[in-house]
């Protein structure tokens, strides 16, 4: 068994990790998801929560100290929840944050959580809460560091996880102060990201991810974060692409109670369904009908296990995404989900920077094919970095003709295409080299045809604008980059190969507007290779 609290990352792709947090109760598995117990009213029995696939629960030590402390010191945490698993603890923030104050000092919670024995303890925080009271947000940025640095000689570091939240709200500039000062306090082996509730209420995911960025590039990226209270299948996937490893949520009962059904797309109320989209056990022992039928606290029992298979299914599909190297994708995909998406994943282009640095470029023997789909498949990580490496890694060997020949999507590599046999024999007798163009990915060398990705992908050629702009942009770039090499530059037009006609004329205008003499070889093209 490794020290308690050490993170070991498996796998991973953009910010996501797969990784092993260890605890006093055993190996957390991250991206993971734990589930909100209530000490008082738990309508899902832990056991059936335990056999949905859920080996980590959160619960709240202040309310176990309000109102169960003499069970709870005496059998401890586990004992009083009846669970053997790994148990987060929660300090009372939530509370603050409702009640404006709670009875429980700061070293008394630390105490007690040390007292029930908890495997990950959280300090008690001062949440930031109104997302529009910058005064309240720099408060709360203050008195939590301040906490936890009076917290530094209180906790057992060695006995389990301690927890230090990070605050700041929708404010980027506390945020970042928040993160870089957590970073600099010793034995807090977790970060959190706090409050975003009231910016999931209102679907604002954009400034959440803003947050969440801010929080994990000014965080020792060694240490696993977790981000309170983001407990929705629509917005995990991005969160764990920008460095979320854990999360917890309430979600699955809140929603439970008020008749509202969890999908990893979109959320429905009960009354809306005539049937179930989802083969979980209990929506193929139930109908819709038999549900709303059901007396209440059974039907609300039965929807919240429906809506944890749900978030188990949405963490375990991240997880296959980041073993396959297709989190993009998945993103892609997720985006189309909400008009709110759309729009947070838009900004995934400013990210594009810190996720190439810690995206690995190939994913071994796991390697699958790129899937391209529209203009937001230009900033995936493994596109840039062939943008990147073309520029400024890649030279010509052979100086003379340069043959810019369109590629067919279906034939892949495009050296063993018909046309490119054809254009070989036609110009090589004059020490021809011939590279590739398509949509996406710009340009392809010949002798770099069969290297990953460059035959490995799947393109909608639709002919989006920006995905024109940008391969016409990456073929000038080439050519001015090494305009010395060739002697003459010959551009191939496929009259039978559509759309790659408009990348085609669009490098042909960007070139002449450079001044670059050029060469149109018209030719019908064969699309069978």
């Amino acid at each position: 068994m490794k020290q308690i609290g050490f993170f070991e990352i498996k796998d991973k792709d953009l910010g996501g990790r797969i990784g092993k947090l260890y605890t006093p109760h055993g190996v957390l598995e991250t991206p993971a998801l734990l589930p909100v117990i209530d000490v008082v009213r738990q309508e899902v029995p832990i056991e059936e929560i335990e056999k949905a696939g859920f080996r980590a629960v959160i619960t709240n030590a202040y309310l176990l100290w309000k109102r169960l402390r003499k069970e709870a010191l005496e059998r401890g945490v586990h004992g009083v929840l009846g669970f053997n698993g790994i148990i987060m603890t929660d300090s009372g923030a939530y509370q603050i944050l409702e009640y404006g104050d709670i009875e429980i000092k700061p070293k008394e919670v630390i105490e007690f959580e040390k007292a029930i024995g908890s495997d990950i303890a959280v300090i008690l925080d001062i949440p930031t809460g109104n997302a529009r009271d910058r005064k309240q947000a720099e408060y709360s940025v203050q008195e939590t560091l301040r906490r936890a640095q009076e917290a530094v000689h209180q906790i057992d570091a060695d006995k389990r996880v301690w927890v230090l939240p990070v605050q700041g709200g929708p404010f980027r500039d506390l945020v970042e102060k928040s993160a870089k000062e957590s970073a600099r306090l010793p034995y807090y082996q977790l970060y959190a990201l706090g409050s975003p509730t009231v910016l999931l209420e209102r679907y604002d995911y954009p400034t959440l991810l803003d947050m969440l960025f801010t929080a994990r590039t000014n965080l020792p990226l060694t240490k696993p974060l977790h981000l309170f209270g983001a407990g929705h299948p629509m917005v995990i996937p991005f969160a764990v692409a920008l460095g979320a490893d854990m999360f917890d949520s309430a979600s699955y009962i809140l929603y439970a109670r008020d008749n509202r059904y969890m999908t990893l797309r979109r959320t429905y109320r009960l009354e809306e369904l005539e049937e179930f989209p989802c083969s979980c056990p209990v929506c193929t022992k139930h109908t819709p009908k038999e549900l709303l039928e059901m007396p209440k606290a059974e039907r609300t029992r039965l929807l919240a296990l429906h809506n944890l298979y749900v978030l188990r299914q949405a963490i375990n599909e991240v997880k296959t995404a980041i073993r396959e190297g297709r989190l993009w994708e998945l993103l892609e995909e997720k985006s189309r989900a909400h008009p709110s998406l759309a729009k947070a994943f838009a900004n995934f282009r400013h990210y594009v920077e810190f996720l190439e640095k810690v995206s690995p470029r190939i994913k071994s023997n796991k390697a699958k094919g790129i899937f391209l789909y529209g203009p937001e498949s230009l900033f995936n990580p493994r596109i840039k970095y062939h943008y990147n490496s073309i520029l400024t890694r890649y030279r010509p060997r052979k100086r003379g003709t340069l043959v810019l020949l369109p590629i067919d999507p279906d034939a892949k590599p495009f050296t063993n295409s018909t046309i490119y046999r054809e254009i070989r024999k036609m110009f090589n007798e004059h020490n021809a080299h011939i590279v590739g163009y398509i949509q996406y990915i710009g340009i392809i060398p010949e002798e770099l045809a069969e290297t990953y990705p460059l035959s490995q992908f799947e393109a909608n050629i639709y002919p989006y604008e920006e995905v024109i702009s940008k391969t016409a942009k990456i073929v000038e770039d080439y050519i001015t980059r090494n305009k010395a090499t060739y002697n003459k530059i010959v551009i191939v037009v496929c009259k039978g190969m559509q759309p790659n006609n408009a990348v085609s004329r669009a490098i042909i205008d960007r070139l002449s507007e450079k001044g670059l003499p050029v060469e149109i070889f018209e030719k019908d093209c064969n699309k069978k290779s």
